[in-house]
């Protein structure tokens, strides 16, 4: 049994609601008790594939109000190691944001964590560690000390395979030449890789390098609309990027947009699509471009 908070729009990361309503998960099922600050964690499961994994939990408290209370791994005090047998832990990198959401009336906060693939340790025992929780307050933020340990051994059911397809067709938006380089396939998203005369990184007069926002990052982040319940979600009387497949539009996952490629890459996140075979790339109102025909 899961949170169905996971499979609700609460969670802005339509791939792990995709994964959850199709059973493509690993369940855990382990409740970790931080005595030190009065918290009750609730590992439920587990997804990965080449690029990232997915850790689902919740945790609440009867004497502290968690509403301000985050594992913050992107840019908060928070942090994840994994260690493997008789190895050293090693510190997992963040893949986007993650998904989290307040419960007000149980006082539960319900998270998505978004970390870098575990894949290769199929079958393997796993010891995870979150380490510190991350508060962010309307005056000041802070951080406070805690670990919270979890054992299991990585099933296959946790485990999705990526396909890519590579497309190489080039497109003009905005008199700015692009090429959609290729597109990778899982249950968890589906990634589109650009490149163009205003992705690659720019080097300035002292030699610091940097990257400027290109005219398509800017049209796929112009159907973004933040919402306090539901976190990134899309306004569509904007245009902006989607994915068509299978008759249906495909919406992108904004909770990803700190995710890089290659240097001279840009890359657009979108929820899994239905059929592999048929997906158009819709860019505003007039370009479309054929990803897989």
């Amino acid at each position: 049994m899961y949170d169905k908070v996971f499979s609700s729009s609460h969670i802005d990361d339509s791939g792990v609601r995709a994964a959850i309503n199709l059973g493509k998960h690993q369940s855990i099922n382990h409740t970790y008790f931080d005595k030190a600050n009065d918290i009750t964690v609730h590992f439920e499961g587990v997804m990965t594939d080449d690029k990232e994994t997915k850790l689902l939990l919740t945790y609440k408290s009867k004497t502290k109000n968690l509403k301000n209370y985050y594992i913050d791994i992107f840019e908060g005090d928070s942090s994840i190691n994994l260690a493997v047998g008789n190895d050293a832990k090693m510190k997992l990198k963040n893949v986007g944001w993650g998904s989290r959401y307040y419960v007000s009336k149980e006082n539960k906060v319900v998270e998505a964590l978004s970390f870098e693939s575990i894949k290769k340790y199929k079958g393997q025992d796993i010891h995870l560690e979150i380490e510190n929780i991350t508060i962010y307050g309307d005056k000041k933020n802070g951080m406070v000390p805690a670990i919270w340990n979890l054992n299991f051994k990585l099933a296959k059911s946790a485990i999705s395979e990526r396909k890519t397809v590579e497309v190489n067709k080039n497109l003009t938006f905005k008199d700015i030449t692009y090429k959609i380089k290729k597109v990778e396939f899982s249950t968890l998203e589906t990634r589109v890789a650009v490149t163009g005369d205003d992705t690659k990184i720019l080097t300035d007069e002292s030699g610091m390098k940097y990257r400027v926002m290109s005219k398509l990052e800017e049209q796929y982040l112009n159907a973004r609309k933040i919402d306090k319940e539901l976190g990134y979600t899309v306004n569509n009387k904007k245009s902006g990027i989607f994915l068509k497949s299978a008759g249906k539009k495909v919406v992108p996952i904004f909770s990803k947009g700190e995710v890089e490629g290659e240097d001279d890459e840009y890359v657009m996140f979108f929820a899994p699509v239905n059929d592999r075979r048929d997906c158009t790339l819709e860019i505003g109102n007039e370009i479309m471009i054929p990803l897989t025909k």
